[in-house]
């Protein structure tokens, strides 16, 4: 008579997780958008299945004025703080700070266990280097998210000159960390031509844009206070919104206002954010003589943000030349997600194609005063063009990205440098 066997069965073995190192400066729970997309990354990927651990400094580049926003280690990211050299404001001996990071962050690369896959901001710069070196010395892909190139971008500040020692050998060495990663994220098609000029192949590079931060949607009419606080009911109102730094272009946006409002009394421009040109701003509004017309804000609580970005009827974002393709300023997701018009005012770049791809907005070059100002004399007596600028802008934001998108993508590119066979995505 046969006898069933009586082994027990064979249990599947549980595969261990893969494991990600996320090198970046500014973390949880930082308030500043730069730090809320990693934050958004690594706990998609987190949820996705991977064993996170992130390494970042204890600066907080915006400190969060009341709830924080969800803990990562919650999600079982861990995270490792490098310990903040001085206190106060960070933009205080900057370079000083910097380089305390570089210098605590290379024995936690090198003395550990190897992670499966390093993941680099250029945030602070030098990082991606040093992740590039560990990465290598591990023998492990690497993937670099340029929020910025280098050393391009501090050419075009004005930090460096072309001609320096310095930046010959910085070129050389950020030139070898781009290649020799796996993957480089570019930010718009602009930016992935550069990267290509620096010698990264084509395949290796993978675009995904950012997306938008902070709390979501608007708050229109009697239910905006903010809008009442600043007295802008029946004002016809330009923002800007974000970092006032030496990538942006101020002087066309200034004179064109000053034009506009000859002929528009309700024309009000509003800037909220900080950044190293908000004094010289400040100083060229004086001399033009619009301070009745301007208001500058501190940044504003994420819960703010439905209410300052409810007062506006156009939002603008600016780009100096030279810039273009250096970086990709990411204001413009945060208007489009809310279907405001944007004004764009610069050279040919990522945000001026977006723009026309989208037809989200109206592109001036720089220097157009009188483009600006026919501009916005034209929108506030078109409130229906208005309305399908903002539209359409909100569409293409939807449509291309969303941050269902864009993690969708990381996490698609995670897996193919995970995986030598697989296609590049």
């Amino acid at each position: 008579m046969h006898q069933e066997s009586s082994k027990p069965a064979l249990k599947a073995v549980p595969q261990p997780k893969r494991r990600i190192l996320f090198v970046e400066q500014f973390y949880y729970p930082d308030g500043w958008g730069g730090a809320e997309l990693p934050l958004d990354l690594t706990i998609h990927l987190a949820c996705a299945g991977f064993e996170v651990e992130v390494i970042c400094g204890s600066d907080q580049y915006a400190p969060v004025d009341g709830e924080p926003p969800l803990d990562p280690r919650l999600h079982g990211i861990r995270i490792r703080r490098i310990p903040a050299l001085l206190r106060g404001n960070i933009h205080r001996a900057k370079l000083v700070r910097q380089l305390w990071f570089y210098a605590a962050l290379l024995p936690l690369l090198l003395f550990r266990r190897p992670a499966d896959v390093v993941v680099a901001q250029t945030n602070p710069p030098l990082a991606v280097i040093l992740a590039a070196a560990a990465a290598r010395m591990w023998g492990r892909p690497l993937v670099i998210i340029a929020m910025d190139v280098y050393p391009e971008v501090l050419i075009a500040h004005g930090a460096l000159r072309r001609d320096s020692a310095v930046v010959a050998v910085l070129a050389r060495a950020f030139r070898w960390a781009y290649r020799s990663a796996r993957r480089v994220v570019s930010l718009g098609p602009v930016m992935s031509g550069r990267l290509a000029f620096k010698g990264v192949d084509a395949d290796r590079i993978v675009e995904i844009p950012n997306w938008a931060t902070g709390m979501p949607g608007l708050i229109l009419g009697m239910g905006n206070t903010l809008c009442r606080e600043w007295q802008l009911d029946d004002k016809f109102v330009v923002l800007y919104s974000g970092n006032l730094g030496l990538a942006h272009e101020f002087e066309t946006l200034l004179r064109g206002v000053e034009r506009a409002h000859r002929s528009m009394p309700s024309l009000r421009l509003i800037f909220i954010g900080r950044g190293s040109r908000l004094a010289e701003v400040k100083r060229r509004v004086g001399e033009l003589g619009i301070e009745s017309i301007v208001r500058f804000s501190d940044p504003l609580t994420s819960e703010r943000l439905p209410e300052s970005f409810g007062m506006a009827q156009i939002a603008v974002v600016t780009l100096q030349p030279g810039f273009e393709g250096l970086v990709v300023p990411s204001k413009l997701q945060g208007y489009m997600a809310r279907g405001i018009p944007v004004l764009y005012i610069g050279p040919d770049s990522d945000i001026d194609r977006f723009i026309k791809r989208s037809s989200g907005g109206i592109s001036v070059p720089c220097d157009d005063v009188q483009g600006v100002a026919s501009t916005l004399i034209a929108l506030a007596a078109d409130r229906r063009r208005l309305a399908m600028l903002g539209l359409h802008g909100r569409q293409f934001y939807d449509a291309e990205f969303a941050k269902a998108h864009g993690l969708a993508r990381y996490e698609s590119t995670i897996h193919s440098v995970l995986n030598p066979n697989s296609a590049p995505v």
